[in-house]
């Protein structure tokens, strides 16, 4: 198949499949992030409750090696959050680039004398940090789980 060679409409359903592609893949980043997040928050405070609830002191071994899991599940948190915040990225710039294949951001083409998408949504590829902002809850409760480690 050469793209040349293909008619305007069998180009627009490609385009078509491939912005319904990359938005599927966007939404399935996002709420596996979201879900990694709630389970994160939901493992650390269920933590957290129980060893705040503990009417013996914890034994320092015991102490380290919470210490060391709590660490390792935030770090492992951090580098998922930052490698699906790349994908996400990506992801949006793709289909920003569908839109931009199918006109959206064309003056003229779907309203007369005006774009269907206004320019800001050209930059929408950088925005959605804020679903890694939300990891900074994790990181605080991380931090808040250490704290009820060493004060018990």
């Amino acid at each position: 198949m050469n793209p040349v060679t293909l008619s305007d409409e069998r180009k627009i359903e490609i385009l078509l499949e491939a912005y319904k592609k990359h938005a599927a893949e966007l939404l399935a980043i996002e709420e596996a992030q979201q879900k990694l997040t709630t389970l994160i928050l939901a493992i650390l405070g269920a933590g957290g409750s129980f060893v705040a609830a503990r009417p013996t002191q914890i034994a320092d071994s015991t102490r380290w090696g919470l210490s060391i899991i709590v660490v390792s599940t935030v770090l492992i948190g951090l580098v998922y959050t930052w490698f699906r915040s790349r994908a996400r990225e990506t992801t949006r710039a793709l289909l920003v680039r569908c839109e931009e294949g199918l006109g959206f951001h064309t003056a003229g083409v779907y309203l007369e004398g005006q774009t269907l998408y206004g320019e800001g949504l050209k930059k929408y590829p950088g925005r959605g940090t804020w679903l890694n902002l939300i990891y900074l809850l994790v990181l605080a409760v991380g931090i808040g789980f250490l704290f009820v480690i060493w004060a018990n």
